[in-house]
């Protein structure tokens, strides 16, 4: 964190030298800037400083210009934190000084123990607005910055856990159109160095890596008429969002090289490596949480093939580029993950049934155990997703040890049937949990109030659960989320609706608890196929008076 820069203001001056000493205390980061006698010289020393200042230490009753005054002209012009300095008998001014924006107070005579204990704490509110501050101001001063973190800010919330995209209406409008590829960066095994490092390491760390996941998007798209998006996704995870245009041909090669010019810029410049995974190109943003899931799901085989590696849906994770036999076995792994998912114990024997004939043709050993991986990785990702974690779960880890000390065909398969099984029965077993009655609660509540502004956390303290939680266990429990569901009624009651050619499609959009009807309409096309116009006239036998309606348009 930055040095604290402070101003301190008080027209006795044995009490500014007392205050002045209690601040450089404090210890390295913290710097008294200035002092002064009166709230008039105050306002001069923060000019002359061009408001560098963070906190303001002031007295409340001075001459020329009293702590109340001062606090009111400095806000105006300058992001300041005020801190009143002041005696028993000011107590109506306190009052005031609060209202206008001073953090705290603190009564004379000062206590040295207690001056210390509130500018620590002083110190940590300052700390995390600074950023903000320094954003803002940036964003104010640059309109096309401002419509960037914007669109930054919006892929945030896409790409993070329990957003209901509803609340944003249509902003993929604020993104040009074309097509997308979704790329996650993610810091492979720490070295061990790295035990030694302190917070302020790890901060002037991950500033560096955005910094050079910036600069590599800037100068490998810009020149070409492409455009990049980076964001930081909690813990060491980083996103990259790359747009071109709908015909550009080269976007999948172009995507494959920024990928690795990341991945070796970071090997280049810090003490790390990245993994970099991808999936499919996309050609609607509405698409974006699938194609996080599909980044996710390639970064698993990092436990496979090791880090510092690229892991996309072109590359052919099995052996040899005209391996037709592995590309049919990672299908095969594929819809045996959605049989578990399904929880289809039935379904997933057969699959592996025919997944253990094709892997008996193939006649390299090391193409038959990747195949076994891959297929165990899928599963693995199966329990996790239908799980969350909440379950005993098991090690995918022992599970690839256990792949690669098989002997045979015979053990790989005994490996992954009972692979399979354990995490059928587990999502099973979640799923019936006695909390299913709260899950039935919910969704008799999302149905009584779906043409509301309904939110995650109105629906939790409903059944008072914790927000994050529920929409875990909804998922768990129904294997949708929350979001899903809620649109399916709403879609639902909306088909209900459109049959009453009396409803404009704008009041229809307002019942069903949508506010932007442009949004309205391509979910439901997204869903049906059909816009709500062309349903109404589908399933009204007197289509008279139902044409399609203006606000559709």
């Amino acid at each position: 964190m930055g040095t604290i820069r402070t101003l301190i203001v008080d027209d006795e001056p044995r009490i500014r030298r007392g205050i002045e000493r209690h601040v450089q205390s404090l210890g390295e980061g913290w710097e008294v800037v200035a002092t002064a006698g009166d709230g008039r010289e105050a306002l001069q020393l923060l000019q002359g400083h061009n408001g560098n200042v963070d906190l303001l230490i002031t007295d409340v009753k001075m001459p020329e210009m009293d702590g109340l005054t001062l606090i009111k002209e400095a806000k105006k012009l300058y992001a300041i934190y005020p801190l009143l300095i002041s005696g028993f008998d000011d107590f109506i001014y306190l009052q005031t000084a609060l209202r206008e924006g001073a953090l705290d107070y603190i009564l004379k005579p000062l206590d040295r123990e207690q001056f210390r204990n509130r500018m620590l704490e002083l110190r940590d509110v300052i700390a995390q607005d600074r950023h903000r501050r320094l954003t803002r101001s940036e964003m104010e001063r640059d309109t096309e910055k401002l419509s960037r973190a914007r669109q930054i800010q919006t892929l945030s919330y896409i790409t993070s856990t329990d957003i209901n995209i509803t609340n944003l209406g249509c902003w993929v409008d604020e993104f040009p159109r074309g097509k997308y590829m979704l790329q996650l960066v993610r810091l492979d095994t720490l070295p061990v160095k790295t035990r030694a490092y302190t917070a302020k390491d790890w901060k002037a760390y991950f500033y560096a890596l955005e910094n050079i996941l910036s600069e590599v998007v800037d100068s490998e798209l810009s020149h070409s008429g492409r455009t990049g998006w980076c964001f930081f996704g909690g813990e060491s995870d980083f996103w990259v969002l790359m747009h071109g245009a709908q015909d550009d041909e080269q976007f999948e090669d172009i995507g494959y090289r920024l990928a690795e010019k990341v991945r070796t810029s970071i090997r280049s410049y810090t003490p790390f490596t990245v993994s970099i995974a991808y999936g499919h190109t996309i050609e609607e943003l509405y698409l974006l949480p699938e194609a996080k899931r599909q980044s996710l799901a390639r970064m698993n085989y990092r436990y496979v093939r090791g880090g510092n590696r690229i892991f996309h849906a072109a590359e052919r994770l099995e052996e040899g580029d005209s391996d037709l036999l592995g590309k049919e076995a990672a299908i095969l792994s594929q819809m045996l993950k959605r049989a578990v998912d399904q929880a289809n114990e039935a379904d997933a024997l057969k699959v592996c049934k025919r997944f253990f004939e094709l892997i008996e043709q193939m006649e390299s050993p090391s193409r038959i155990q990747s195949a076994a991986l891959n297929a165990v990785i899928l599963i693995h990702s199966a329990q996790l997703e239908n799980t969350r974690g909440l379950s005993d779960g098991i090690s995918i880890m022992d599970e690839i040890q256990k792949v690669k000390r098989a002997a045979s065909i015979q053990e790989l398969r005994s490996c992954i049937l009972r692979l399979a099984e354990y995490v059928i029965h587990d999502i099973i077993k979640s799923r019936q949990s006695s909390n299913v009655k709260l899950i039935e609660q919910a969704k008799r509540w999302i149905a009584d109030h779906r043409a509301e502004d309904v939110t995650i956390k109105k629906i939790a303290d409903h059944v008072y659960m914790n927000p994050t939680y529920f929409s875990e266990y909804f998922k768990m429990q129904t294997g949708e989320t929350v979001l899903d569901y809620l649109t399916r009624l709403r879609i639902e009651l909306a088909k209900e609706l459109l049959r009453d050619t009396r409803l404009k499609l704008h009041d229809i959009c307002g019942k069903v608890g949508y506010q932007d009807v442009k949004y309205f309409s391509k979910l439901f096309k997204l869903k049906l196929g059909m816009t709500p116009s062309q349903y109404r006239e589908s399933t009204n036998s007197d289509p008279k008076g139902a044409g399609k309606d203006d606000d559709e348009q």
